[in-house]
């Protein structure tokens, strides 16, 4: 069974700056630490990658699996795994919504089903880890700009 989990960050950015770090997915290596390989297989005519697979370290031991990516506009990138990876699905999507000051409030969905057994509080534990790791690593980057 998934277990889901979000989080949400204001960020000093601009949805449209956002989109152009997250959809830069061969780079997540750089400013996410589990992140250890990413190869982009697929691209749409906008040069945004469409399918990737990934190597991600869960700390005990490194997982390969590939992502769908879908865009809507500069507000949204949502991804489901395929089957065949190490793990048995991974949902997710960053969603931008600009807030009344000019900076960008970024919500990060993540469902996740390992496909084998982890007790309940690990799972609900990796899924908080993640989220908050990616809206960190996020804002990081996007103030490096």
């Amino acid at each position: 069974m998934a277990h889901q989990g979000s989080s949400n960050m204001d960020m000093d950015a601009t949805a449209e700056e956002l989109m152009a770090i997250v959809s830069d997915v061969e780079s997540y290596p750089e400013w996410l630490k589990d992140v250890k390989r990413v190869e982009v297989l697929e691209t749409d005519s906008e040069g945004r990658p469409t399918a990737a697979t990934m190597d991600v370290d869960i700390s005990i031991k490194v997982v390969t699996y590939t992502l769908d990516y879908e865009y809507e506009g500069s507000e949204r990138m949502s991804w489901t795994s395929r089957p065949g990876g190490d793990i048995k699905q991974v949902d997710g999507g960053y969603t931008f919504e600009i807030n009344d000051d000019g900076s960008t409030n970024v919500l990060y969905e993540l469902a996740i089903d390992p496909g084998f057994p982890v007790p309940g509080f690990m799972l609900k534990r990796a899924a908080k880890h993640i989220t908050g790791q990616a809206l960190d690593g996020l804002k990081r980057r996007a103030e490096a700009v």
